[in-house]
Parts: C-alpha cells; sequence; structure tokens
C-alpha cells in the first residue's frame, strides 16, 4: 500500500477532499501507486532536521563507531552526506551516505560534526588495541573482564575518555556503558 515518510519531498495534486477538505493538499510521494490527503500541518516547505543540519551538507561522524544490520558502518572520523531523516523513527538523527556502505545509516546529531574529529585523548588511535585494567564488571550486555583485548573505536562520552569496543562486544566509554 502506499506510505507516508518523514522528511519525503512530494508533488501537489490538488485540494484534499474527505477527512481534510479545506484544509489539506492531495500529494503525490515517488513510490506510491495513488495520492494521498494530508492534512495543512503535516506539510512544510523546508525540511526540519535535528542538529539543524540539511540535505546534502556534508558532516563528520565523531560518535564511537558501528555496524548495522545490513553491514553498512559509520567510523570514527569518516565523513559522509546527510540523505534525510532517520528511517527508523528516531527524532534526534539523521540519515548519512558514507563511502564504502551500500545504503544510508542512522546517526544521531551529536554524533555529527560540521569540523572535522578531534584527536583522540592520550595520544591513542583509532583502530588501536588495548587492554582493560580496571575491576571486572558488567557493561551492557556483557562482562568486561581486567585483561580484556580492545579495540579504540572513537571519542568517549565523557571527557577524555575513549570509546573501545572488546571482543565480547561490550562497548564502553570511560567505565560506562554505551
Amino acid at each position: 500500500g502506499d506510505k507516508l515518510v518523514h522528511g519525503q519531498s512530494g508533488e501537489i495534486i490538488g485540494p484534499a477532499t474527505g477527512a481534510h477538505q479545506g484544509n489539506g493538499l492531495k500529494m503525490l510521494f515517488p513510490g506510491n501507486d495513488g495520492w494521498v490527503d494530508c492534512d495543512l500541518a503535516s506539510l512544510s516547505h523546508e525540511l526540519s532536521l535535528p542538529g539543524g543540519f540539511r540535505v546534502g551538507e556534508e558532516l563528520y561522524f565523531i560518535g564511537g563507531g558501528f555496524v548495522d544490520e545490513q553491514g553498512d558502518k559509520a567510523v570514527f572520523g569518516c565523513r559522509g552526506s546527510v540523505t534525510g531523516p532517520a528511517r527508523n523513527g528516531d527524532a534526534d538523527a539523521v540519515s548519512m551516505s558514507f563511502s564504502g556502505n551500500r545504503g544510508d545509516v542512522h546517526c544521531r546529531a551529536e554524533e555529527l560534526s560540521r569540523e572535522p574529529a578531534p584527536s583522540l585523548p592520550g595520544g591513542f588511535v583509532l583502530g588501536e588495541h588495548l587492554y582493560f585494567t580496571g575491576e571486572d564488571q558488567i557493561v551492557g550486555r556483557g562482562i568486561l573482564v581486567r585483561g580484556s583485548r580492545g579495540e579504540v573505536v572513537g571519542l568517549g562520552l565523557e571527557p577524555d575518555s575513549l570509546a573501545m569496543r572488546f571482543s565480547n562486544k561490550a562497548l564502553c566509554s570511560g567505565n560506562q556503558p554505551v
């Protein structure tokens, strides 16, 4: 069936009929077989995106890095372009296109920057392997054990901290799960 996607651009066919008659427009959206009646309050000339970002804007990913279900990824420091609102319904995220990915990935606004990614604290390097020297602890859905080997995946959430990914899939920032 026909569907409405937040932020999708459409063509005005004419005034709405039915429930939105007198207060809406008949719209044709790509991928739909027919028109859809839309209330005027749900239409806008401009797309409002989290972070004040615009479609086509080039941004840098400064989050901890991830790989989605399709194998597409966002890596700390990589540059990509905004393709629209996040299609997963997250009101604080946008869809981003990064080189090498087959599709777009969803990135939260606080994980994106107009400026290149800053250097990592402590002189550590993205992808470097480090060992956890703290006390054993539960992090997310895993247990982080003293001596666990992890990979630096970006800046941590706390000041002067790193985001790390460990072999048991635990991802932490400082001593906090991410």
